[in-house]
């Protein structure tokens, strides 16, 4: 799916390494640890983040090294929002009212 959109967008693709994305600081490669439920807390430089989003920048800055090039934290926080879909997204317009979904 993510290969399509990216097609579709004119998004170029650069598979990285997954290991320890979630688990690295990315300001200052230190590993992190846990401070509750999903935040983790780098005991070096102090960052304090969700470990989906320390993932997405450790993804961020690994496939730019790959490109050759460097950039600081994504600009959008979110991904772009689907428009060219039902929302249930089978191909299927919305159940009527009293009509049971699954």
């Amino acid at each position: 799916w993510i290969d399509w959109q990216c097609e579709k967008l004119g998004v170029p693709i650069i598979p990285v390494e997954p290991e320890h994305t979630s688990s690295i600081c990315p300001n200052c490669s230190s590993r992190l640890r846990g401070n509750g439920y999903r935040r983790l807390k780098c005991p070096r430089c102090g960052l304090e983040e969700d470990r989906d989003r320390i993932a997405v920048l450790n993804i961020e800055k690994r496939g730019l090294r790959l490109l050759n090039l460097s950039g600081g934290p994504l600009t959008a926080p979110s991904a772009p929002q689907m428009t060219d879909v039902f929302p249930n997204r089978c191909g299927e317009p919305n159940c009527p009212e009293g009509t049971l979904a699954l």
